[in-house]
């Protein structure tokens, strides 16, 4: 239900003003952050409707009131203006994460670094899902006489090494073989059918040269099967202790939540699109339901892959949570791409 247009500017006006001060608002403050003619009695009349209504609550009798998880809801979700980040501070964070650009999951952690210095929040990133990813192409790379490394490129844009040993010398003509065949027998193939049984049909089936490369293609099975996994990194659980928003029983639940996997991977993937947010309880995590929580999924060659979010109070700074969140997922989608192309 929309709201009218005089509850629908109080209402926006009280929760910028909780998430500004975090303090309860009153009528009489509220009456010079409007921008249309009004008393304070209707402003009274006004707030005490939307309390009615559920958006705002009164936490003690004498003083002002703050937005509810209702409130906040309604306020992301027909109030809240699109913030451009300074040009200035977007070239600081390409260049910052320019310098990670070498390897996508260094991208990554890096990203979610900067997010958290940015907001003042926590925050992690994840690699992609292996939902469908396949090998993109193997690169062999000799590092000795005896010792190459095996380099997996996944579709999802994921690098994965593995060094392997031979009993026999190696030379740039035997790691070329070794490099078109896997190649010609993985490329294309899905990560979750690199199995030891599908490994040794392939060894199997391709001939006498497999003879020479049992340890490349183990190499090949160990790094599809890191490439499985998500990878979640998170920083600044710090400065939620220092926001002064959370008690000892919510510090370690949210402590929880940052290292349970399963429970981060469930809320980061539950929604699609560029840009989720959760309010409170609508985590349906108990562990964080004193967060509110700005998610934003980055694209790589143009398929929505993994995440990146910010963790804070209820009542922190949406708008630039997911200002920061959003640019900074949209920078590494892109770098990743740029890697795979």
């Amino acid at each position: 239900m929309e709201l009218p247009a005089r509850k629908n500017k109080i209402l926006n006006a009280v929760v910028k003003q909780y998430i500004s001060a975090g303090e309860p608002v009153g009528s009489k403050a509220l009456l010079g952050l409007l921008d249309f003619p009004v008393s304070s009695a209707t402003v009274r009349n006004e707030m005490a409707a939307l309390s009615e209504m559920g958006y705002l609550v009164q936490p003690h009798t004498s003083a002002g009131r703050i937005p509810t998880q209702l409130g906040y809801r309604y306020y992301l979700d027909h109030s809240i203006e699109p913030v451009q980040i300074d040009p200035r501070e977007r070239r600081a964070i390409d260049d910052a994460i320019s310098l990670c650009a070498d390897d996508p999951e260094h991208i990554l952690s890096k990203g979610a670094e900067i997010l958290s210095q940015l907001t003042g929040y926590a925050a992690l990133s994840t690699t992609p899902p292996a939902d469908n990813t396949t090998i993109e192409r193997i690169k062999v790379v000799q590092v000795s006489r005896h010792t190459s490394m095996m380099v997996m490129i996944t579709s999802k844009g994921m690098v994965k090494n593995r060094l392997f040993r031979c009993d026999y010398n190696l030379d740039s003509d035997t790691l070329k073989v070794f490099e078109f065949t896997l190649n010609d027998m993985l490329s294309g193939v899905r990560l979750d059918r690199i199995t030891p049984a599908f490994v040794q049909t392939v060894a199997v089936t391709s001939g006498d040269v497999m003879i020479l490369m049992p340890k490349a293609l183990l190499s090949v099975m160990e790094a599809a099967r890191e490439a499985s996994v998500i990878n979640i990194v998170s920083f600044g659980l710090s400065n939620l202790l220092q926001t002064g928003e959370f008690n000892v029983e919510q510090l370690k639940g949210i402590y929880r939540f940052l290292h349970d996997k399963t429970s981060q991977e469930k809320l980061l993937f539950a929604k699609k699109g560029r840009i989720a947010t959760y309010i409170g309880t609508e985590s349906k995590n108990p562990d964080i339901s004193s967060t509110g929580i700005a998610v934003a999924h980055y694209p790589i060659l143009g398929v929505e892959a993994g995440a990146f979010a910010v963790i804070g109070p209820v009542r922190m700074d949406y708008t630039a949570a997911v200002a920061y969140a959003d640019y900074i997922s949209q920078t590494c989608g892109r770098l990743i791409t740029e890697l795979l192309e």
